[in-house]
């Protein structure tokens, strides 16, 4: 093989790997979404801060993945 082919192969691997991240931060906004929904419907307090904690730290991290995605592909 020469450096081209593996070259490739590797930009290959990374485009692959952004966009499973991609999907994966976007599943986790829109679930992190979903909890912050049910804060509304949930009964007790505890619950209530139980869900609001979950949903944002699913969307703290989906966000975090986007960026991150964002970034590797902007730089050469």
């Amino acid at each position: 093989m020469d450096s081209k082919d593996i070259t490739n192969k590797e930009e290959s691997q990374q485009s692959q790997m952004a966009q499973i991240n991609k999907a994966l931060a976007v599943f986790l906004l829109f679930f992190g979404a979903v909890i912050i929904v049910a804060v509304f419907f949930t009964e007790t307090f505890i619950g209530k801060m139980t869900n609001l904690a979950a949903g944002l730290i699913l969307g703290l991290i989906g966000a975090i993945l986007i960026l991150k995605t964002k970034r590797k592909r902007e730089t050469p």
